[in-house]
């Protein structure tokens, strides 16, 4: 009797395991009840493209920089939507940035972009190329230690931007002159120069936890 009551209960947990294992798994396109959408599925770089032989890996969840120069795009582009990330640095000072309504072309980084800054220093968070009002010190001071995650979430209403670092309003509706009505949206691999090549190391930074909600 012993061994039957075990064993159902061990079959149940297993059952319960399998399942929670599955659902933690949702596919890239995946939604939520909260009209968010997952961009990353966790284990494959479906939905995204490639772009000036970057190197991007996705594996246990998280999407690694691993050399050269260059961008992700999402094959998918983008008008109004709010959305969230979350990333970490590994070392001090890794560049990173996410491009909004990006270009599909271009050279080291798409030719028509705004881009929101991802690196670990006081530039964190600010808009490349946009008048904006920004505490940097209290962007700065927002930053978690290295190796811990950060969770940056980005609203594009029209040619505004706001941006939420940890919880926190960095950016209040910025205008973003001149941006395109609509665009993929991108994860820029800085990389390092070595011996005049743009190679090695790789910047050392991750992402993960990749939603978007169109508005």
């Amino acid at each position: 009797m012993r061994s039957r009551l075990a064993l159902t209960v061990l079959t149940t947990l297993a059952v319960s395991l399998t399942a929670t294992s599955i659902s933690a798994e949702e596919p890239a396109g995946a939604s939520s009840d909260d009209g968010f959408t997952t961009l990353f599925d966790g284990k494959s770089l479906d939905g995204w493209h490639i772009m000036n032989g970057a190197k991007f890996t996705a594996t246990k969840g998280v999407i690694k920089l691993d050399g050269g120069r260059g961008w992700l795009r999402s094959d998918k582009e983008y008008t109004d939507f709010v959305l969230t990330l979350e990333v970490r640095w590994l070392k001090p000072k890794q560049d990173s940035g996410v491009f909004l309504r990006a270009s599909k072309e271009g050279g080291n980084w798409p030719s028509r972009k705004y881009e929101v800054q991802c690196e670990n220093s006081p530039r964190i968070a600010y808009i490349f190329g946009a008048p904006q009002k920004r505490d940097a010190k209290l962007a700065l001071k927002l930053l978690k230690e290295d190796q811990q995650w950060n969770r940056f979430e980005i609203t594009m209403v029209g040619d505004r931007v706001t941006v939420v670092l940890n919880d926190i309003k960095v950016i209040d509706r910025a205008q973003l002159p001149g941006i395109a009505p609509s665009g993929p949206i991108a994860l820029q691999h800085h990389g390092s120069k070595r011996n005049g090549k743009w190679n090695s190391p790789p910047s050392l930074l991750q992402f993960k936890n990749i939603f978007i909600k169109e508005l």
